[in-house]
């Protein structure tokens, strides 16, 4: 068996599976949405700029948030279940088909290093105002250099089955690579130097001590592949219908009692009950709910004009809503659910009132915020543009969108 050509099929069907999702995903108003909030942040990050004083630790937040990236160091491999058949005899000839997967999480991670090396540049040059630029390019060489080593780590210690061993050993890389990292921004390049000599330390032995010991645990990277194609189906999920979905609902048993007390045991109710159940137990929705509510909260507080928390609150209230919509083919597969003796126009309300309540929630929460971002006055100006933006949506737009998908 040649594993290099089993390789370029996988990747080739992986790049294709991507390219279809990625197309619609930013096929619709989450394209236009996410290039304004980048425009916008863009702006306000250089008005943040503008006030920031020359004590900032920039070395320090650029040694977390790196170390970090650097110290998540999976190696994609695209194993699947009949590979613990078909590809155990030949183990021993699957160096080239592991290279190739180092390599390709090389070039994928590697291209966020340098996003986030970007995106902190012009406040690391503004504290560090007498720096050449050029150290920048010194400094995303070693950052490759650091994530090689960081990958070689990880893949030495795959084979081993002991969840402490790789716990331990997540938190030993991200102390040395952020020491390295902190030693780098302020141009300490013998102790960098040094540091990355521990860190290849570990690596040789994660090597001599698991890798050169023990065969490949199939079922486990089997497990944390399916787990990565998984999160991606869940983003994706979120704009388009992903018929490769696994879903695993959550129980919260005290969320659900909650929102089932005000249901009543009635036929019109019937899908009511079904999608804010859905809600709930689903970590796609919840999450990202949740998370939204976080995002928005951080930029109401941190952009410094009002008009601009007023765009981007506006802005992440049009996500909220346009997010969840999806809500409405989530049992689409479940052929019992076609079988409710409920019109669909039932089913077409319950979806209209937990997106209303949703977005009803949310900006009842950041008027009261408003309140301590800006003032009363700003607290009741978006209030009132929040509800207003809120009715329009879900009349005009959620039932448009409905009406395509029904």
């Amino acid at each position: 068996m040649d594993t290099n050509i089993l390789w370029k099929e996988r990747f080739q069907n992986h790049v294709k599976m991507m390219s279809r999702y990625l197309r619609l995903m930013f096929n619709d108003h989450l394209a236009f949405a996410l290039i304004f909030f980048v425009a916008a942040g863009a702006y306000f990050y250089q008005e943040w700029l503008s006030g920031v004083p020359d004590t900032f630790p920039v070395d320090w937040v650029l040694a977390i948030v790196l170390g970090m990236l650097l110290a998540h160091s999976p190696v994609r491999t695209f194993f699947k279940e009949a590979d613990t058949v078909f590809l155990l005899a030949v183990e021993n000839k699957m160096k080239p088909y592991i290279r190739n997967g180092v390599f390709y999480s090389l070039v994928i991670q590697g291209y966020w290093l340098a996003i986030f090396l970007f995106v902190f540049t012009p406040l690391y040059l503004k504290i560090y105002s007498g720096l050449d630029a050029k150290f920048l390019f010194v400094i995303l060489g070693f950052l490759i250099g650091l994530k090689v080593i960081n990958l070689l780590a990880v893949w030495f210690l795959e084979k081993t089955r002991d969840r402490k061993i790789q716990y331990l050993d997540v938190v030993v890389r991200f102390v040395i690579n952020a020491i390295a990292v902190f030693m780098l921004v302020n141009q300490e390049v013998v102790f960098t130097l040094i540091t990355i000599g521990f860190l290849l330390a570990l690596v040789y032995l994660n090597y001599w001590n698991v890798h050169q010991k023990y065969s490949l645990p199939w079922d486990q990277l089997i497990e944390k592949e399916e787990a990565r194609l998984q999160l991606f189906y869940r983003l994706a999920n979120l704009s388009t219908d992903v018929p490769d979905l696994k879903r695993k609902p959550k129980k919260r048993h005290g969320l659900v009692r909650l929102v089932k007390k005000p249901i009543k045991f009635d036929q019109s109710n019937t899908y009511i009950y079904l999608y804010f159940i859905t809600f709930i137990r689903s970590g796609d929705y919840f999450g990202m709910y949740l998370r939204l509510i976080g995002l928005t909260i951080f930029f109401i507080f941190w952009i410094p004009l009002f008009w601009g928390k007023m765009i981007f609150a506006m802005l992440f209230l049009f996500v909220t809503g346009f997010q969840f919509i999806t809500i409405y083919n989530h049992h689409k597969t479940i052929d019992w659910v076609q079988l409710y003796p409920v019109s669909e126009q039932i089913r077409k309300k319950a979806v209209h009132q937990l997106i209303f309540l949703l977005m009803l929630i949310k900006v009842g929460m950041l008027s009261v915020l408003f309140v301590f971002a800006t003032d009363i006055v700003g607290a009741v100006i978006y209030a009132g543009v929040g509800l207003a933006f809120t009715l329009f949506f879900e009349n005009f737009y959620v039932k448009s969108r409905l009406n395509r998908m029904g």
